[in-house]
């Protein structure tokens, strides 16, 4: 048993573990940190809606968003939000689908609340949900 222990394979058995172990905690420590440093922007992911009001009752003639976005991101801006709305009237049932695009600037681990006017007319919806398509990251 002291032989092998004095082996040139059990030097070599050695250091390979103990590489292994220092490999293994390290990524454990940093390994969050490396991977998103080689991952790439990606919006759906990133831009999380926190909160959605529908509103239309408003005085005049167009009905208004209420939004409330946050970017989960800890590296990219983004700007340009695509958003698909589903607008909804009262019994449940989906009156119109469309695509909107709201021009905010997102900086990484913000959240910012933003009203914005639909410019048509939804008719008969009272509800609405939004569903994040897109956004352009800013450089």
């Amino acid at each position: 048993m002291l032989r092998f222990l004095r082996s040139r394979e059990w030097v070599i058995a050695r250091r390979l573990i103990l590489v292994g172990i220092i490999l293994f905690l390290g990524y454990r420590t940093y390994g969050d940190a490396i991977v998103s440093r080689l991952r790439g922007p990606n919006p759906k992911r990133d831009i999380i809606i926190t909160r959605a009001e529908f509103r239309p009752e408003l005085p005049g003639s167009r009905p208004a968003w209420i939004i409330s976005f946050r970017n989960n991101s800890n590296r990219f801006t983004y700007d340009q939000i695509q958003l698909q709305a589903t607008y909804l009237d009262d019994k449940g049932t989906v009156v119109e689908t469309d695509k909107l695009t709201v021009e905010q600037k997102l900086p990484p681990g913000n959240e910012k609340i933003i009203g914005s006017v639909d410019f048509k007319s939804r008719g008969a919806a009272t509800r609405g949900s939004l569903v994040v398509v897109g956004a352009a990251e800013v450089k």
